[in-house]
């Protein structure tokens, strides 16, 4: 009884995806609603939010694809803050405000995180819609006038848009993530855009209504955990505000930019860390005003929120019975061999997928197998660091300033 308990716990990860692709599959193919009605005459003054650090001059290549965007170039301005890199990111900076006069370049006085450094971006901004990016992002020309294109309807609070990897096939690494993100964001939101409770818009690019962000700015700059400011994940945070608001969010796959994976075990570690601390956040804040998110938000958004942070709070206690009982080390190699021809079924089924739409985001399938193993054991040391360090944040997978507050 207990081995075919202990057997389902540690399939439920499983169940759940293959559960939530096939539904989110069906809705994409078959439901109208899980696409909104888009206005393109609709033509808002835009204000685009680049927090910056230890980007160099990257930087620069982000500013100059938001300006080629096919969108009338006298409605938009380009806020750049710099949060006190330790390389020439603000050289880059001030360099693209000579070169255009909609782009306007600032500097902190001290080291103070993305959500701080938003925050003085706003401050300098004008746009009636905030489009708050990551300094390593390339627009698509589409991109600007997609995601206002869905402020038609007044409830909606914020739109996302799709994040493409611009170095898919540098390694096995990023091969894996480039999967990891197209599943994502081609799937896995599409039952979230059908209730329009999509609960995390990416950080990479998230359109927010003005008056919206002015709302939740305070509570975003003094987030913290038992007393100690946080500093990442303000994307999640934001998006779960405007929900309790009864906004409406929602991901327009149309409204695309690109960016590129950690291309190296440290740096992919980083983020994966910086991501599990933010879902697991989350969901201990869900649990903590669960009354009032059951009042406000979709069931199936409670679902959403809710579940995977909870497999990802057991999997460890899980890991660890196994281990003391003996059952991993009977299952385990049986168990990885399933899930490395499962990982290379993905691979295939993605290929075939995005040989029309996007070639060059194809992958190796067989090294997406061994990757993905990889992802399943590790996640376990990743919710056992996430949980002992909700107190630390930093800028990514970036580094580190020397002056901080």
């Amino acid at each position: 009884m207990i081995d075919t308990f202990v057997q389902l716990i540690f399939a439920l990860p499983l169940i759940v995806m293959v559960m939530n692709f096939g539904v989110t599959l069906l809705l994409r193919i078959g439901a109208k609603s899980t696409f909104m009605e888009k206005n393109y005459a609709l033509q808002p003054q835009v204000s685009v939010l680049l927090p910056c650090f230890n980007e160099g001059e990257h930087v620069f290549r982000t500013i100059e694809s938001i300006l080629a965007s096919d969108y009338p170039m006298e409605k938009v301005e380009v806020i750049a803050v710099d949060d006190c890199s330790a390389d020439d990111t603000f050289v880059w900076i001030e360099r693209a405000a000579q070169r255009w006069n909609n782009v306007r370049a600032f500097k902190n006085p001290v080291n103070s995180g993305k959500h701080q450094t938003l925050s003085r971006a706003l401050s300098h901004s004008s746009g009636e819609i905030l489009i708050c990016i990551d300094s390593d992002c390339i627009f698509d020309k589409r991109a600007i006038a997609e995601l206002t294109a869905c402020f038609n309807d007044d409830s909606i609070g914020a739109v996302g848009g799709r994040v493409g990897i611009s170095n898919a096939r540098e390694n096995v690494l990023t091969q894996c993530q480039t999967v990891v993100y197209y599943y994502s964001f081609q799937i896995m939101k599409m039952l979230q855009n059908w209730t329009r409770n999509v609960i995390c818009i990416s950080g990479c690019l998230f359109a927010i209504r003005r008056e919206h962000f002015e709302a939740i700015e305070e509570q975003v700059k003094h987030r913290n955990w038992f007393g100690v400011g946080v500093r990442d994940g303000e994307d999640r945070y934001m998006t779960h505000l405007l929900l309790l608001k009864g906004l409406k969010t929602y991901i327009n796959i149309s409204a695309q930019c690109w960016t590129a994976a950690p291309n190296n075990f440290k740096q992919l570690f980083m983020q994966q860390l910086r991501w599990r601390r933010s879902g697991l956040r989350d969901l201990f804040w869900t649990l903590r005003q669960f009354g009032r998110n059951l009042k406000i938000l979709h069931p199936l958004s409670m679902v959403n929120l809710l579940v995977p942070g909870a497999l990802q709070v057991l999997w460890p206690a899980m890991c660890i019975y196994g281990l003391a009982t003996g059952w991993l080390a009977e299952h385990f190699f049986r168990d990885m061999q399933f899930y490395f021809g499962l990982w290379v079924v993905v691979g295939l089924l993605f290929n075939f997928y995005v040989r029309r739409r996007n070639p060059e985001q194809k992958v190796s399938p067989l090294l997406i197998g061994a990757l993905g193993m990889w992802f399943i054991a590790d996640s376990f040391l990743i919710t056992l660091v996430a949980l002992c360090t909700f107190d630390v944040g930093e800028w990514g997978t970036r580094g580190t300033s020397v002056r901080k507050v």
